[in-house]
């Protein structure tokens, strides 16, 4: 005698194998949007490490370089001899980088922020945020020192 599977079993079978494919389309989809964030970090994190080791050059050899992520308006504001001056004073305030590390990406309808943390010879924690516009390209910099506070010895 051959048995057969029951009703109940087929139904429960068919709502399993749908439930499986439905979890398994989403998670597609879902990795595919993210594939999108994903390429505009990684062309944005470009234009900050160009931009970085432009500011790291002794003169003002790397501009271009870091030019080419300028958004227009910040192209205007910020040409060679403007740039010149940004490095002197990075170096006056903040002295040499010693390192940068990433800490957020964050997606706004305007455009995208990313925020590093520096250290730097004569200032020990600088946060770094870079804007950029939708087109992916730099539109502001900001470089502000976080004063780490010492907890007093009891």
């Amino acid at each position: 005698m051959i048995k057969t599977c029951s009703d109940e079993r087929m139904t429960y079978m068919k709502k399993l194998v749908m439930l499986v494919t439905v979890v398994l389309t989403v998670a597609m989809a879902a990795v595919c949007f993210a594939a999108g964030d994903g390429n505009d970090l990684n062309k944005q994190q470009k234009i900050v490490d160009k931009f970085v080791a432009a500011l790291t050059v002794a003169d003002d050899s790397g501009y271009a370089g870091a030019a080419a992520g300028f958004s227009p308006e910040l192209k205007q504001k910020m040409d060679v001899k403007a740039f010149s001056a940004l490095q002197k004073q990075v170096k006056d305030t903040l002295g040499t980088m010693k390192e940068m590390k990433f800490v957020a990406y964050e997606r706004f309808d305007q455009g995208d922020r990313l925020t590093y943390l520096g250290s730097y010879s004569k200032q020990q924690l600088v946060r770094v945020i870079y804007g950029f516009n939708k087109e992916g390209k730099l539109t502001e910099f900001i470089f502000a020192p976080v004063e780490v506070q010492k907890q007093e010895q009891k």
